[in-house]
């Protein structure tokens, strides 16, 4: 495809003049500089106005995504994605309504049960508010209905009991400041489902499953947040990932079925990762959908496109070009309407006249 000029936009860190940002970043510039696009690094923070002025000073073709929150607030990406879009500016990855159903895990798996998706039941806990949606029987998994990266999950989330279940509601609301999700705990092996591209002509990657076989027996199958960020404890090193191999055909089949539906339920654009629990009776259920997920080059994404014979500069360039197919035919559809609608011919409506009855003429 043409080269394109790019701006890599991020949430970066300040702290009076210093500022830091993921990795990642770098690691997406590099990959997008090695193709021969001319790429320009875009951090923000909290100023709406740094971000709109930058923009309209760097006037890049694309804008390649990762602002994962605003101000501090994770639920704000949405809105970054929502500004770029007014501005007619093409940016990859999910839009505004795209990132506010997959934050919202209540509105989640509404979405997900009118596709018939299997997720499992649940309830809502708030302050001041009650929302059940089918039974449920313990064990119970609790979590905060609004976050990401496992914030608030630890051995604690999983319940046994009403004591215990309420307590960890209680933790929810006053801790993590979220209104609290219950859901049935699916016991069984956990699978991502790694999707490239956009119905109808995604491509789903070899899947990736968590590997919890080094955890004692008596500790719960769940990727805390512990077990993903802090290095230093012990469950850190005894929960992996690696790519699945003992699937049937037809399992795996249903897996990936899955996992492209609750995507595109949840219009999700260019690449998604799709957390799926297989139960015992071979059902698949969706735990979670993630729009944009990490890019990091030894994230699950990246091993599971290097394992179908994608490098990381590979992916990552595969992906702005599938970004830019998606802007050019939305812009070609739209180009259609108003073609369409200009040349579209006002019906002119036949007037019928009443007739007057004859005078009758007396001879």
């Amino acid at each position: 495809m043409e080269k394109l000029k790019i701006t890599v936009l991020f949430n970066e860190e300040r702290l009076g003049h210093e500022s830091t940002h993921d990795e990642v970043v770098d690691q997406i510039a590099n990959a997008l500089t090695e193709n021969g696009h001319k790429v320009t690094l875009l951090g923000i923070s909290d100023n709406l106005h740094e971000l709109i002025d930058k923009i309209e000073q760097e006037k890049p073709d694309l804008v390649f995504n990762v602002c994962e929150s605003f101000a501090e607030n994770d639920y704000a990406e949405m809105y970054v994605a929502g500004v770029l879009s007014m501005m007619n500016v093409r940016y990859t990855g999910t839009g505004a309504a795209g990132m506010a159903f997959r934050q919202d895990k209540a509105v989640t798996k509404k979405l997900l049960a009118f596709h018939n998706v299997p997720c499992p039941n649940y309830a809502i806990f708030s302050k001041d508010q009650l929302e059940f949606a089918g039974k449920m029987k313990f064990p119970l998994f609790v979590k905060a209905l609004h976050r990401d990266a496992s914030e608030g999950i630890d051995e604690s989330s999983l319940v046994n009991d009403y004591a215990s279940m309420m307590k960890k509601i209680d933790y929810i609301h006053k801790e993590v400041m979220d209104t609290a999700l219950v859901e049935e705990y699916i016991d069984g092996r956990e699978f991502y489902v790694s999707i490239l591209g956009n119905y109808p002509n995604e491509v789903v990657l070899p899947l990736i499953e968590l590997d919890f076989s080094k955890l004692p027996s008596d500790r719960p199958r769940i990727y805390s947040e512990e077990a993903k960020f802090d290095e230093d404890s012990e469950v850190y090193n005894e929960i992996n990932f690696g790519v699945s191999t003992d699937l049937t055909p037809e399992l795996r089949s249903s897996i990936e079925m899955i996992g492209k539906k609750a995507a595109s339920a949840l219009q999700v654009y260019d690449y998604a990762r799709v957390d799926i629990r297989l139960a015992k009776d071979g059902v698949p259920y969706v735990v979670e959908v993630n729009a944009n997920p990490y890019l990091d080059q030894t994230a699950e994404f990246a091993v599971a496109a290097l394992q179908a014979g994608m490098a990381y500069p590979t992916l990552i360039n595969r992906i702005v070009e599938i970004s830019w197919e998606r802007w050019n035919q939305m812009e070609s559809r739209k180009k259609l309407k108003r073609v369409k609608k200009e040349h579209k011919e006002p019906v002119k409506k036949e007037v019928h006249k009443k007739e007057e009855p004859k005078k009758e003429t007396k001879n």
